[in-house]
Protein backbone atom coordinates (compact mmCIF):
# COMPACT_ATOMS: atom_id res chain seq x y z
CA UNK A 1 0.00 0.00 0.00
CA UNK A 2 1.60 2.88 -1.03
CA UNK A 3 1.76 6.52 1.95
CA UNK A 4 -0.81 8.76 1.89
CA UNK A 5 1.41 12.15 1.20
CA UNK A 6 -1.09 15.40 2.40
CA UNK A 7 0.65 17.26 0.63
CA UNK A 8 -0.31 16.22 -2.35
CA UNK A 9 -3.51 17.91 -2.36
CA UNK A 10 -1.46 21.24 -3.33
CA UNK A 11 -0.65 19.89 -6.86
CA UNK A 12 -4.79 19.21 -7.74
CA UNK A 13 -4.42 22.27 -10.37
CA UNK A 14 -1.90 20.03 -12.08
CA UNK A 15 -4.06 16.64 -11.67
CA UNK A 16 -5.90 17.76 -14.86
CA UNK A 17 -3.77 17.38 -17.54
CA UNK A 18 -2.95 14.05 -18.85
CA UNK A 19 0.28 14.62 -18.14
CA UNK A 20 -0.11 14.58 -14.82
CA UNK A 21 1.48 11.77 -12.57
CA UNK A 22 3.14 11.03 -8.70
CA UNK A 23 5.53 8.31 -7.62
CA UNK A 24 7.08 7.13 -4.54
CA UNK A 25 10.99 8.48 -4.81
CA UNK A 26 13.58 7.63 -1.96
CA UNK A 27 11.05 9.33 1.27
CA UNK A 28 8.99 11.39 -0.80
CA UNK A 29 6.71 11.25 -3.71
CA UNK A 30 7.51 12.91 -6.97
CA UNK A 31 5.44 15.07 -8.92
CA UNK A 32 5.82 14.54 -12.70
CA UNK A 33 4.03 17.66 -15.42
CA UNK A 34 4.54 17.81 -18.98
CA UNK A 35 7.23 15.27 -18.90
CA UNK A 36 9.35 17.09 -16.35
CA UNK A 37 10.07 15.83 -13.05
CA UNK A 38 8.55 19.09 -10.88
CA UNK A 39 8.73 18.79 -7.38
CA UNK A 40 9.12 16.16 -4.61
CA UNK A 41 7.01 16.37 -1.40
CA UNK A 42 8.76 14.71 1.62
CA UNK A 43 7.05 14.26 4.95
CA UNK A 44 9.02 13.04 7.57
CA UNK A 45 9.75 14.89 10.63
CA UNK A 46 12.63 14.36 13.49
CA UNK A 47 15.54 13.91 11.09
CA UNK A 48 18.05 17.46 11.41
CA UNK A 49 21.05 15.89 10.91
CA UNK A 50 23.50 15.37 7.91
CA UNK A 51 27.43 14.80 7.84
CA UNK A 52 27.82 15.36 11.13
CA UNK A 53 25.81 18.96 10.93
CA UNK A 54 22.97 19.74 13.06
CA UNK A 55 20.25 22.27 11.62
CA UNK A 56 17.33 23.61 13.29
CA UNK A 57 14.60 22.23 10.59
CA UNK A 58 13.89 18.97 9.69
CA UNK A 59 15.71 17.90 6.18
CA UNK A 60 12.67 15.48 4.89
CA UNK A 61 9.42 17.69 6.14
CA UNK A 62 8.31 19.95 2.66
CA UNK A 63 8.62 20.29 -0.64
CA UNK A 64 11.82 19.63 -3.13
CA UNK A 65 11.70 21.95 -6.15
CA UNK A 66 13.60 20.23 -8.76
CA UNK A 67 15.51 23.02 -10.12
CA UNK A 68 19.48 23.63 -11.59
CA UNK A 69 21.68 25.47 -9.97
CA UNK A 70 21.76 28.27 -12.59
CA UNK A 71 18.08 29.36 -11.50
CA UNK A 72 18.55 29.16 -8.15
CA UNK A 73 19.69 32.85 -7.62
CA UNK A 74 16.03 33.84 -9.46
CA UNK A 75 13.82 31.62 -7.63
CA UNK A 76 15.37 32.50 -4.63
CA UNK A 77 15.06 36.33 -5.13
CA UNK A 78 11.96 35.88 -6.10
CA UNK A 79 10.68 33.56 -3.11
CA UNK A 80 12.86 34.54 -0.23
CA UNK A 81 11.97 31.17 1.80
CA UNK A 82 13.68 28.66 -0.26
CA UNK A 83 16.78 27.26 0.59
CA UNK A 84 19.41 24.53 -0.84
CA UNK A 85 18.77 21.68 0.28
CA UNK A 86 21.34 20.37 2.67
CA UNK A 87 21.75 16.79 1.37
CA UNK A 88 20.88 17.18 -2.63
CA UNK A 89 22.45 20.72 -3.08
CA UNK A 90 21.11 20.86 -6.26
CA UNK A 91 17.49 21.10 -5.37
CA UNK A 92 15.57 24.11 -3.58
CA UNK A 93 13.57 23.44 -0.20
CA UNK A 94 10.74 24.96 1.04
CA UNK A 95 10.45 23.87 4.59
CA UNK A 96 6.60 22.98 5.94
CA UNK A 97 7.24 24.80 9.28
CA UNK A 98 7.90 28.00 6.84
CA UNK A 99 4.96 30.51 7.96
CA UNK A 100 4.37 30.98 4.16
CA UNK A 101 4.20 27.84 2.69
CA UNK A 102 1.03 27.20 1.49
CA UNK A 103 0.98 30.64 -0.18
CA UNK A 104 4.24 29.64 -1.79
CA UNK A 105 3.57 26.34 -2.51
CA UNK A 106 0.43 27.27 -4.49
CA UNK A 107 2.55 29.83 -6.39
CA UNK A 108 5.22 27.68 -7.00
CA UNK A 109 2.33 25.34 -8.69
CA UNK A 110 0.72 28.14 -10.64
CA UNK A 111 3.97 28.43 -12.37
CA UNK A 112 4.15 25.22 -12.85
CA UNK A 113 0.98 25.68 -14.93
CA UNK A 114 2.38 28.43 -16.45
CA UNK A 115 5.57 26.20 -17.81
CA UNK A 116 8.29 28.59 -15.79
CA UNK A 117 11.36 26.69 -17.56
CA UNK A 118 13.21 27.55 -14.01
CA UNK A 119 11.00 24.43 -12.65
CA UNK A 120 11.41 21.13 -13.67
CA UNK A 121 14.34 18.94 -14.73
CA UNK A 122 13.80 15.94 -16.91
CA UNK A 123 13.78 12.43 -15.82
CA UNK A 124 16.70 9.73 -15.51
CA UNK A 125 18.71 12.79 -16.38
CA UNK A 126 22.29 13.46 -14.37
CA UNK A 127 25.68 15.69 -15.45
CA UNK A 128 28.26 12.81 -15.35
CA UNK A 129 31.75 14.33 -13.89
CA UNK A 130 34.22 13.79 -15.29
CA UNK A 131 36.23 11.11 -14.13
CA UNK A 132 39.85 11.39 -13.33
CA UNK A 133 42.63 9.48 -15.29
CA UNK A 134 45.28 7.65 -12.88
CA UNK A 135 48.87 8.49 -13.79
CA UNK A 136 49.73 4.89 -14.00
CA UNK A 137 46.23 3.61 -16.37
CA UNK A 138 48.33 4.62 -19.48
CA UNK A 139 50.91 1.68 -18.04
CA UNK A 140 48.29 -0.98 -17.48
CA UNK A 141 46.73 -0.52 -20.62
CA UNK A 142 49.88 -0.95 -22.67
CA UNK A 143 50.40 -4.27 -20.00
CA UNK A 144 47.18 -5.61 -21.12
CA UNK A 145 47.68 -4.89 -24.80
CA UNK A 146 51.34 -6.83 -24.45
CA UNK A 147 49.93 -10.02 -22.74
CA UNK A 148 46.73 -10.02 -25.20
CA UNK A 149 49.66 -10.15 -28.02
CA UNK A 150 51.68 -13.00 -26.71
CA UNK A 151 48.63 -15.22 -26.96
Amino acid sequence: MSKYFALEHFCEPLMGDASYFSKPMFVGLTIYYLNLMRFVLVESEGDREYRGQNFDFDLWNGVLLCTSREHHPSLISQWTTLIPHPVLGKWLYLKMTDLQFESVFQELVECVINNDLRIGIVPGQRKHRKTKIKKNSDKVRKTKRKRKNKK
